[in-house]
This record gives structure tokens, C-alpha cells and sequence, in this order.
């Protein structure tokens, strides 16, 4: 199961697909659009300039294709997506305001195209045109439900009969049944997403984290995120006072090539005034979380322990997986989960403390961040969200490549275990090593049990087991993230998960400070 899993994630990660070329030609287009100063009637246009052929290349006709070209650069303005079926201008909508307003987003964050879902099925088991119609025809004898049945010298699988046991691919011998399934919905580890009346793919917003595994995971790119580029560039070229805190998984996003210091170089060519590794928010957390950690520890000598009291430190960097144990898990996550926030959130409140009337962009490989900055007291201090992608766009409009810049003075905010946390397991031994150098030296090697998960649908998994009891020892520590390998698997990264994982290892050994303790406590 673990191998499948895996794989769910994997398959198109890294691979620069039609589907990843119509998706980022359209974000430069609407980044151009505001560099340039272009009215708002040039949005009727942009279709056109991505889909430029008369002839269909994607879909059964070139209509339907600039129909989601449209959609898409609605989510590229931060707008709301038309009902299926709706038709108009885009820029009759208040296209102005979203140039000009500083924040539109709303929301929804993610979206479905209705107009580029294909409806795909629900998950099912399907005999291929490998069946060679054997006599033995061990599929007809396992089924529980008598489901299949021979037509014609083949197996057939009666799909209301059909129970998804699996028993008939198990045992055929030339492997010809294959299981189907709807990749949006088995990329969703929360189970958000169905059917409505019609087969379109359907979200259920009550259940959505926002974790956006669905939008890179759809090969129709039927899947969408609002985006805020149109504002960032727009706060930029009316002069506001705008920074960059850059998320530890950039390295190697833009290239082998771009180094930290050509990536910063080119922040500020686009406008930014200075550039804060969201590292040094992770060490602020990791310092607190220790803390946190060091009074557990001293309260497990204790026979009784109030219910009050927190028996581990959950992590709080992932906004997804917060709130995931927050809806599924509330006994569990309301004394457990840290009450510090996340790390963008920490590097946002120094930036803001220096220049008050900054405005702060996060530029990460996460979607959820834009839904975190939806709770009031993260508002007040990062006002923008961009990912990666998004961040390539904005190069592109600017017609910048960050390997063209001359080598500056490397970024060197924070520790190495900060610049270890958009690895899977990072935050954990993070909060681990800061704590064993708080304890006093008789105790410094004292066992701190410890536990983590990535993709939502396992970290799911390892809470149920841990309100039955099943870990032994007991945890002390609980690390959770709603991406497969941390981070660095986020829907807005670019570079594939391997890569990623190797750069920021060696990026945070090039910190100058092993520990968030080695310099924060001298300031």
C-alpha cells in the first residue's frame, strides 16, 4: 500500500507536461499584463495568445480550450470562477479592483474547472483487452459477489454488483483486470472530494484543507487555485514597501544554478525591497516548541497528569495538517497541536516589526498558506501568498532569470535544523536537537520518543492510532505534513521531489548556526 501511495504523488511530479505549460503560460501572460500596464480588455486576448491554433490540440475543439483558459486566468486575477455554462466577458467583471485593491482573495482557494473535468469514473476494477478468456477463469470463482461473469469468450464486471475487493485482479493470470481510479479524489487524503449530479469532480469544502494534492494530481488540469500575483505586482509598481520571506524548500526550484544569492539579486530587480529566510521563523518556532518540550518532559516524572496538561507537542507548520487533526481529532489536537504559529508567520512578525508598513509576500511550495492567511491574527502580518510557480511567472513578466545575476552575500538568517523543515521528519529532529541542548547535561541524552507522517491520508492514520494507544512508546513528539516528503512535495513547488530533498540538505549545511539557541538567545 505504501508503494501505491507513493506513486498517486509521483507520477507526474517533475515532468513538464501540456497540462503544467498551459498552467504557467497563463500566469506569465496575466504577470505581463500588469508589468505592462495593459487595460483590462487586453485579458479578452490572452486566450487567444495561449491557445493560438484553429485547429484543437487538447480538446475536442478549440472553444472548449480557451473556455478554460478563461477560467484560469480568473483564478490568476484572484476572481471567482463563472457557474458551468456561464458566459461573458472576463473583464466585465470589476477587473480594476482586483489591480488596484490590496487584497481580493476569497474563498475558495481551489477550484474545479467544471469546463475542463472530463468526468472521469469512480474508482473501479476493469477487465482490459489483455483478457485472453481462459477457461479456468479464476476471476468468475473468487468473486464474492458473482460481479463477473463471461460475455462472449471475456471476463465482464457488472459495476453495481462490484464491491472493489480487488479478489478477481489478484488472481488473474495475464494481470488483465486493472484498478481505475479517479486521480483527483485518491490524491485527497481527507476524502473532499465526490461527484455532483452531473460526474463532475465535486469539492466538499467542509472537508477540504486546502492542501491542493488534487490540483497537481488531475492530468486534465481540471483543478485550480486563486492566485495573487496580480496584486503583488501591482503593490510593487505603486511603490509600497514590499518584502520577500522565501520558504527553506526554494533551493534548487529555480535551477542547479540559481544560487540563494542570485535568487535574492532577483527578488530585488523585481522590486522587493529585502529578502528574509522563513528559516528564522522556524527557528523562533523550534526555540518555542522546546520549550514545550522540555516541560513535557519534566511532568513525565509526574505519577498523575492532568488532561489539561499536553502529553506531546504536535507540530503547527503545516496548515493542512492542523487542520486536519482540528476536525478529525479535536481531543487530540486541542492540548497537543503548539499553539506557536507557523514559521511564515514568525519571519512576517520580524520583517513588520522593523518597517511597519511593510507589506509582506510568503513565497513557498504551499497553497494552504493563502487559506491560513485567512485567520485574523496572521492577516495582520503576511498579506500575500506565492508559490513557486507563480514566482516563475512573475520572472518571466519581468523578464528576469535569476541565473543571469552576479553572486551577492549568501542569505544566512537562520540554523540548520530550521533550513531542515520542509523535509519530511525535519521538524521533529529539529525540536528534538534544540531540546536535548536546553536539558541540563545529566539529561541531555534522555529518549524522546518521537513520530511523523506525510500526505494527509497517513498522518490521518497515524492520529487514530495514536488516540488508541498503539504507539509504545508513547510519543513525546508529532510531526505531521499534509505533502508527500514535506514541503518540498507541495502543489507550488517545481523541481522533482528527489531533487529537492538532496538541495535543501546541503543548502542547510551551509548555515553559519547549528541551532536556533546558537544566536537567538544574543539578540
Amino acid at each position: 500500500m505504501e508503494k501505491k501511495d507513493l506513486n498517486i504523488f509521483e507520477k507526474m511530479r517533475g515532468i513538464y507536461t501540456p497540462v503544467t505549460e498551459i498552467r504557467r503560460k497563463v500566469l506569465a501572460a496575466v504577470a505581463r499584463m500588469v508589468v505592462e500596464d495593459q487595460p483590462p480588455r487586453y485579458i479578452e486576448y490572452i486566450p487567444y495568445q495561449i491557445i493560438d491554433k484553429n485547429i484543437p490540440t487538447y480538446r475536442e475543439s478549440v472553444f472548449k480550450e480557451r473556455a478554460i483558459v478563461r477560467e484560469r486566468i480568473r483564478l490568476a486575477f484572484g476572481m471567482e470562477l463563472k457557474e458551468f455554462g456561464a458566459h461573458g466577458p472576463i473583464h466585465d467583471d470589476d477587473v480594476i479592483n482586483t489591480i488596484t485593491d490590496l487584497k481580493v482573495l476569497k474563498r475558495p482557494i481551489v477550484n474545479v474547472i467544471k469546463a475542463g473535468c472530463e468526468r472521469c469514473p469512480e474508482d473501479s476494477y476493469i477487465v482490459t483487452n489483455l483478457c485472453q478468456g481462459c477457461i479456468a477463469h479464476p476471476c468468475t470463482s473468487v468473486c464474492p459477489k458473482n460481479a463477473v461473469s463471461i460475455q462472449k469468450g471475456k471476463s465482464l464486471i457488472d459495476q453495481l454488483k462490484c464491491i472493489r475487493c480487488g479478489r478477481c485482479a489478484q488472481v488473474c493470470p495475464y494481470n488483465a483486470i486493472a484498478y481505475r481510479e479517479r486521480p483527483c479524489a485518491t490524491a485527497c487524503g481527507v476524502k473532499a472530494i465526490s461527484s455532483d449530479e452531473y460526474g463532475f469532480a465535486d469539492i466538499n469544502y467542509n472537508l477540504c484543507v486546502s492542501c491542493g494534492m488534487c490540483i497537481v494530481s488531475c492530468p486534465f488540469g481540471a483543478i485550480g487555485e486563486k492566485s495573487e500575483i496580480v496584486q503583488i505586482i501591482s503593490a510593487i509598481k505603486n511603490g509600497k514597501r514590499v518584502y520577500a520571506e522565501i520558504a527553506p524548500a526554494f533551493v534548487n526550484q529555480f535551477g542547479p544554478l540559481a544560487s540563494s544569492a542570485k535568487i535574492r539579486s532577483a527578488l530585488k530587480e523585481i522590486g522587493f525591497l529585502d529578502i528574509k529566510e522563513v528559516a528564522l521563523g522556524a527557528d523562533k518556532v523550534i526555540l518555542k516548541e522546546a520549550k514545550e518540550l522540555v516541560a513535557i518532559l519534566e511532568n513525565d516524572n509526574k505519577k498523575n497528569i492532568s488532561k489539561d496538561e499536553k502529553q506531546f507537542i504536535g507540530t503547527s507548520c503545516c496548515t493542512s495538517w492542523k487542520m486536519c487533526a482540528d476536525r478529525h481529532f479535536p481531543e487530540l489536537a486541542k492540548n497537543n497541536i503548539s499553539e506557536s504559529f507557523a514559521p511564515m508567520v514568525e519571519t512576517a512578525r520580524v520583517i513588520k516589526e522593523k518597517d511597519p508598513d511593510a507589506i509582506v509576500v510568503f513565497i513557498g511550495p504551499c497553497i494552504a498558506k493563502k487559506e491560513e492567511c485567512f485567520i485574523p491574527e496572521v492577516t495582520a502580518l503576511v498579506d500575500f501568498v506565492m508559490t513557486f510557480e507563480e514566482l516563475v511567472a512573475v520572472f518571466q513578466a519581468f523578464e528576469i532569470d535569476p541565473i543571469e545575476f552576479e553572486e551577492e552575500e549568501p542569505m544566512q538568517d537562520a540554523s540548520c535544523i530550521g533550513r531542515n523543515f520542509p523535509v519530511a521528519g525535519g521538524v521533529a529532529q529539529a525540536i528534538i536537537k534544540q531540546t536535548r541542548a536546553l536539558l541540563p547535561e545529566n539529561k541531555k541524552d534522555r529518549e524522546i520518543p518521537h513520530i511523523n507522517a506525510d500526505t494527509l491520508a497517513k498522518c490521518l492514520t497515524m492520529l487514530k492510532k495514536l488516540k488508541s494507544g498503539k504507539f509504545n512508546p508513547k510519543p513525546l513528539v508529532v510531526e505531521g505534513m499534509a505533502c508527500p516528503f514535506g514541503c518540498i512535495g507541495g502543489p507550488g513547488s517545481i523541481s522533482s521531489l528527489n531533487r529537492a530533498k538532496n538541495a535543501v540538505k546541503k543548502f542547510a549545511e551551509k548555515a553559519k548556526n547549528a541551532l536556533p539557541s546558537d544566536y537567538l538567545k544574543k539578540k
